[in-house]
C-alpha cells in the first residue's frame, strides 16, 4: 500500500510536473519529473487512461505500477515529483515484461540507481 504523503492528488500539481518537469517514454508508459525541494520525500501520480481498457484492467496497471514504485522507494530520488502515464497496449504484458519495462525508463529518467 501506498502511503498518502508519497501521492500527488492535485491536478494542479501534476500539471506542474509536466508543465517544468523532464520526461521520458518507451511503448508503455511515460514517466515526467520535476524537481520539488519543498518536501522530504518522493511523490507520485499515475495516470491510466479509458484506451488503456475497462476499469478492472485499468485499476490492475495501476497496482502493478504502485507496487512496483515502492519496492524501490529506498532508491527514489526524494526531492522529485513524479508523474507515470500508462499507454494504450500495457494490459497485455505479463508482470515481469511490465516490471521490466517500467524499471527500465525509471532508470533512463534517473529515478532509481540500479
Amino acid at each position: 500500500m501506498m502511503q498518502k504523503k508519497y501521492r500527488i492528488k492535485k491536478s494542479s500539481e501534476i500539471e506542474k510536473v509536466m508543465k517544468y518537469g523532464r520526461s521520458k517514454a518507451n511503448s508503455y508508459f511515460i514517466v515526467y519529473k520535476c524537481i520539488n525541494k519543498e518536501i522530504e520525500h518522493p511523490r507520485m501520480a499515475i495516470s491510466v487512461g479509458k484506451k488503456v481498457g475497462k476499469a478492472f484492467e485499468r485499476n490492475k496497471v495501476k497496482r502493478y505500477i504502485r507496487n512496483i514504485t515502492i519496492e524501490h522507494l529506498n532508491e527514489i530520488n526524494p526531492q522529485y515529483d513524479y508523474f507515470v502515464i500508462a499507454r494504450k497496449g500495457v494490459k497485455d504484458l505479463d508482470y515481469i515484461t511490465f516490471k521490466q519495462q517500467l524499471e527500465q525508463l525509471y532508470k533512463k529518467i534517473g529515478m532509481i540507481s540500479k
